[in-house]
């Protein structure tokens, strides 16, 4: 899965460095750069460039297509490519205008200011509106706590943008063509255009008219403290792995119509599909209200978190919180597994947080190949790497699999790099993007 994470990054990489490649081929190549006024032009058209191509492929990593997910090793990976490249986006496109009127300076530094300041060409006009929409709707996206359903709706204003960028691309009025940055300039950033408005027409309108999601029903709710588990069946169940995740619409009307992401709670191919909600927010607490017989729209199954996809049998699995959620069906599996060891550490603040911890007692007693470790921090502090080994013993072969919050995460990970392990054997579930 790492390999395939690597090979994902390395290949929207190259292509968002596309533009590069074709000044270098297809225009005058080092000779742009012959005196100031050139080299800052053209790196103004170029970063650019470069930036609607990363907008664009921005687009393309938010359809959900399966095979991206297959370029990324999952699609929480795709999620957080998807932010990173949202952010170097807008920063070269800010650099677009930037270097255009650095030209100009300190020659004729009148004409810089006025460069940047709307006027009677709606050409340019279309860039200003676009950069600062795009800069607005970004440090929503990275800095906004607003509610997720107002949130979704802002970051659809992104397709917008997009259009007033390319209008700007189009209509400017002295043509990239004149300036000879590379011979089909136009053919190429029509491409790129069309690719991303293509995907956000996608992703906005017709995903949820080709994809045909399965029709569940609540059969079963049980609730106990900030934690609440749901059972649902449907007649055209989805074919799942435990550890994977779903998108979940619920047809209830206190409970807001927009889909959520949930990772599955029950073993590999159940015919009840659970999922395990905590009181966290706005949206999950709003879920108490959902009933038994309400009906249920599933998009999925997504992601590669599962313990099968990789050769060793021998592993570790380290959760945190609501983190256990993609474990506990894994650990059902283990129940019709004679192959892999597995230790299970569970670490929550206080008692009542422990979730599904009668199912892992229950699975331990049955599998001794399954050991299960729950951790109190308020009793026994912080669980960290060395706690860790202290109870599986130091071996290079292990492989690890964590799922909690990001901090916790993090501090796991770095934990288990300084005592050795290899990044190759450690396995996130991308807890944070959701």
């Amino acid at each position: 899965m790492k390999s395939k994470t690597v090979f994902g990054w390395l290949l929207i990489i190259i292509l968002s460095l596309i533009p590069v490649l074709l000044l270098f081929t297809l225009g005058n190549g080092m000779q742009v750069f012959h005196n100031y006024g050139s080299l800052t032009h053209v790196l103004g058209q170029i970063f650019g460039l470069v930036g609607m191509t990363m907008f664009a492929l921005t687009f393309m990593l938010s359809t959900r297509a399966r095979f991206i997910e297959e370029l990324f090793g999952g699609l929480d990976k795709v999620y957080i490519v998807h932010g990173i490249f949202g952010g170097l986006a807008l920063l070269f496109i800010l650099f677009h205008p930037i270097f255009l009127v650095l030209k100009f300076v300190p020659s004729a530094m009148g004409y810089a200011a006025k460069y940047l300041l709307p006027s009677n060409s709606w050409s340019v006009n279309f860039g200003i509106i676009a950069l600062l929409g795009l800069i607005l709707l970004i440090c929503f996206t990275l800095y906004s706590k607003m509610k997720y359903n107002k949130w979704k709706f802002t970051h659809e204003f992104l397709g917008i943008m997009f259009i007033l960028a390319v209008l700007h691309i189009f209509l400017v009025r002295n043509t990239v063509a004149q300036d000879n940055i590379f011979n089909g300039y136009f053919v190429y950033a029509g491409v790129v255009s069309a690719i991303g408005i293509i995907a956000f027409i996608y992703s906005l309108v017709i995903r949820g008219e080709l994809i045909r999601n399965s029709l569940y029903k609540v059969i079963e709710l049980d609730k106990h403290g900030d934690f609440f588990e749901v059972t649902m069946n449907s007649n055209n169940p989805i074919d799942y792995k435990s550890g994977q995740f779903v998108f979940v619409k619920f047809y209830n009307r206190k409970v807001p119509s927009e889909a959520h992401p949930f990772s599955i709670a029950s073993k590999s191919g159940d015919e009840n599909l659970k999922i395990v909600v905590k009181k966290l927010g706005d949206y999950t607490m709003l879920l108490e209200n959902l009933n038994v017989g309400d009906k249920v729209s599933v998009e999925g199954p997504y992601g590669k978190f599962n313990y099968k996809n990789y050769d060793n049998h021998d592993q570790v699995w380290i959760a945190a919180g609501i983190g256990i959620t993609p474990f506990l069906g894994m650990a059902e599996d283990l129940l019709d597994d004679d192959l892999h060891r597995v230790t299970l550490f569970y670490s929550v603040k206080d008692e009542k947080d422990f979730v599904g911890y009668k199912l892992l007692e229950e699975v331990s007693a049955k599998n001794n190949r399954f050991k299960f470790v729950p951790w109190n921090t308020s009793k026994q502090g912080f669980i960290t790497a060395k706690h860790i080994f202290e109870h599986t013993g130091k071996s290079a072969r292990k492989e690890f699999f964590i799922c909690g919050p990001p901090a916790f995460k993090d501090a796991i990970v770095s934990g288990l790099i300084k005592e050795g392990v290899s990044g190759n054997k450690i396995h996130n579930e991308e807890f944070g993007f959701r």
